[in-house]
């Protein structure tokens, strides 16, 4: 894959994928033993919970989407600075609905391998996510 082909399979990913809640999506392009290595997200060790942390995602937060900043690919790497966006409106991290509309700036790093991303690294400020939906 070319560096355009890799970033369009991560805007796929986020765009029509997360934002449209569109999980196949997320499916036909992780290999099922996707590791997602979590700074300030937990991380994941298989696709199936990454999916499954995505779903709780929308069903915790209205209107959850990622918009993307940047986009940029070297060698077989995807990095993505973006923001996540959503409404609570249902329990998250053992937090109760807030009704609070939050965001949430992160970068991921993704590994890109006969098409598909095989691991991730997220690093995000998962601590100010829960003091936004807390304080």
């Amino acid at each position: 894959m070319t560096s355009a082909d890799m970033k369009e399979l991560v805007r796929h990913i986020m765009e029509d994928g997360f934002n449209r809640a569109d999980m196949s999506v997320v499916y036909d392009s992780f290999v099922e033993d996707y590791v997602r290595h979590g700074f300030g997200v937990p991380s994941m060790g298989s696709l199936a919970e990454h999916i499954a942390d995505l779903s709780a995602r929308h069903a915790a937060f209205d209107g959850a989407r990622f918009e993307i900043h940047q986009i940029v690919a070297e060698g077989d790497t995807v990095a993505v600075r973006y923001t996540f966006h959503g409404t609570h409106t249902g329990e998250f991290m053992g937090v109760a609905a807030t009704g609070r509309e939050v965001t949430r700036p992160s970068a991921a790093f993704f590994t890109v391998a006969n098409g598909k991303v095989v691991e991730g690294c997220v690093v995000s400020d998962g601590a100010g996510l829960i003091a936004q939906l807390t304080d």
